[in-house]
């Protein structure tokens, strides 16, 4: 049976701009009390919070794993080299990721941990204090867990939503029981910035052929970005669909190869002398 660390170490905590020191602290402390080491900071309100007293005086013996926590300026840049990601939240979103409870959301999460190749890593994301996550944020992940608390006021303190979490991750990772070295497996997932770069790609091939207007994108951008997640992407299915919107942009801006424009040479003649058979005035010539 492989140790619990093995998986442990390889899910990360993500908090999103958290503002109080003390709250990174406690929730460092709620890492290590669950076996996880792995504390993302995304553009936190101190840079250094890892030497604020607050936060040493909270992390009540987890100062290790609060010295060892990531400082990043971009959730992206806090999901690059992950395969699956969990955004938590408690309120609905009316476009968002697919929505489960979070004992789900965390099941589904060791299920891609036991699925990916070893280097491949996955995270829980939790957002700041006052706001939560933003629609774009939550939009990251490929779930949307919420912690089924009273409705009447569903308001937790960050630690304690971090510690809820991380106690169902323990509970998870530890009933995998017997494992196998996941370390030979095939599959090739495409992790969130692969995922995110796609997802640009597809939005300037759609501008190209004005599919997209950006100016007036309403839902559509949300909705690919959506469907890309839940899509589950390899990184070969990934670098086809790459070649393919470089294709559909390159034709789009007239780009065309010397055995793409004699293969069309015929049709446009054909078309041409069509037009001119039929007279400017024709209303088939009408293109106002």
């Amino acid at each position: 049976m492989l140790p619990e660390s093995v998986w442990l170490d390889r899910i990360r905590v993500v908090l999103v701009s958290p503002s109080h020191a003390g709250n990174v602290g406690a929730c460092a402390r709620a890492l290590k009390t669950m076996g996880l080491s792995q504390l993302w900071l995304v553009s936190p309100r101190k840079s250094d919070v890892h030497k604020d007293p607050e936060a040493v005086t909270l992390s009540s013996g987890a100062t290790d794993v609060l010295a060892a926590a990531r400082v990043v300026d971009t959730l992206p840049d806090a999901l690059a080299g992950c395969v699956w990601s969990i955004a938590t939240s408690s309120r609905e979103r009316e476009l968002g990721p697919p929505l489960l409870d979070a004992p789900q959301a965390v099941a589904g999460l060791v299920m891609q941990l036991q699925s990916a190749p070893s280097q491949g890593e996955v995270a829980v994301i939790f957002g700041c204090e006052r706001t939560g996550l933003s629609n774009d944020e939550l939009l990251r992940a490929d779930v949307h867990a919420m912690i089924p608390a009273n409705p009447a006021y569903a308001s937790l303190n960050l630690s304690q939503a971090v510690q809820l979490l991380c106690w169902e991750v323990r509970k998870a990772v530890l009933a995998l029981g017997q494992g196998g070295d996941v370390s030979g497996v095939a599959a090739s997932v495409a992790d969130g910035p692969a995922v995110e770069r796609l997802f640009e790609h597809f939005l300037r091939a759609m501008e190209a052929v004005d599919f997209l207007n950006p100016d007036k994108p309403k839902r559509l951008v949300p909705r690919m970005r959506r469907l890309l997640q839940k899509s589950r992407l390899e990184r070969e299915e990934v670098d086809m669909l790459h070649g393919f919107l470089s294709d559909v942009v390159r034709i789009s801006q007239g780009r065309w190869y010397r055995a793409e424009w004699e293969a069309l040479a015929p049709a446009v003649d054909k078309a041409r002398q069509k037009y001119d058979a039929a007279g400017p005035d024709h209303p088939t010539n009408d293109h106002h």
